[in-house]
């Protein structure tokens, strides 16, 4: 059972990882982004921002250490993807607030994860 949670925790990771550094490697290369983000209203260059959150976070989803702090930041972008959609891209933001809820799981996990480590540690003692 132990090994299923670990396997199931790292999928989900490696998931959520590609879905975020595609679309954030994007915003760097497809000109496309740079029009939407103007659509919407956002500020120049404000595309490239998300873009790099995106690409960073990615990556740091794969290092245990900060994979919470990543997921739960990547889960506030999705939520500003998603109120985006909805506020400005004639949209329902349905995928993103799925994205959002699969990475607020994962940040929860890897951060028990983080205290389980900690607190099982045998206490140590002094001569």
């Amino acid at each position: 059972m132990k090994y299923l949670k670990i396997g199931g925790t790292w999928i989900l990771t490696l998931l959520l990882a590609v879905v975020m550094v595609g679309p954030g490697a994007q915003k760097f290369t497809s000109p496309t982004w740079e029009r939407m983000f103007r659509t919407w209203g956002y500020p120049d260059g404000f595309y490239l921002v998300i873009g790099a959150i995106e690409v960073v976070g990615g990556v740091g989803l794969l290092i245990p250490r900060v994979a919470s702090y990543c997921a739960i930041t990547l889960s506030m972008v999705m939520l500003g993807a998603a109120a985006t959609q909805v506020l400005r891209g004639g949209r329902n933001g349905v995928g993103e607030i799925v994205f959002a809820s699969l990475l607020a799981a994962l940040g929860w996990i890897r951060w028990r994860d983080r205290w389980r480590i900690k607190t099982s540690s045998p206490p140590q003692t002094t001569m």
